[in-house]
């Protein structure tokens, strides 16, 4: 499994549905396995490339839905590490969502990649 495949998922996964942080955290934590490297090292790196290629969007869930954070790809990334960390990397979805953007939903297809 690549960090591809994880983007694939999250993309696809974003069509029907948001997707919470952990179905990322689980996602790495495979790939991690087979791969021989941390989990946490490959969660902030596909969240790095979902967020500064603008293929999703990262935010919370409030009565209205979906509420995207603002701030630089950067600066969000930053963000849901830090408080990811406050969880000790479990966040049994009370950390955060991802969602797809409309490049993401275009992208998203092209995207997957078999594992």
């Amino acid at each position: 499994m690549s960090t591809e495949f994880i983007i694939g998922e999250l993309l696809e996964e974003g069509l029907d549905d948001w997707a919470p942080i952990d179905r990322l955290i689980g996602l790495a934590q495979e790939t991690a396995e087979q791969a021989g490297s941390g989990f946490r090292v490959v969660s902030v790196e596909v969240l790095t490339e979902l967020l500064s290629g603008g293929l999703m969007a990262v935010g919370d869930l409030g009565r209205s839905g979906f509420k995207a954070w603002s701030g630089s790809p950067e600066a969000l990334v930053r963000r849901v590490v830090a408080m990811l960390d406050g969880f000790d990397w479990r966040p049994q979805g009370g950390a955060c969502w991802l969602a797809d953007t409309r490049q993401g939903t275009s992208e998203g297809p092209r995207q997957r990649v078999s594992p």
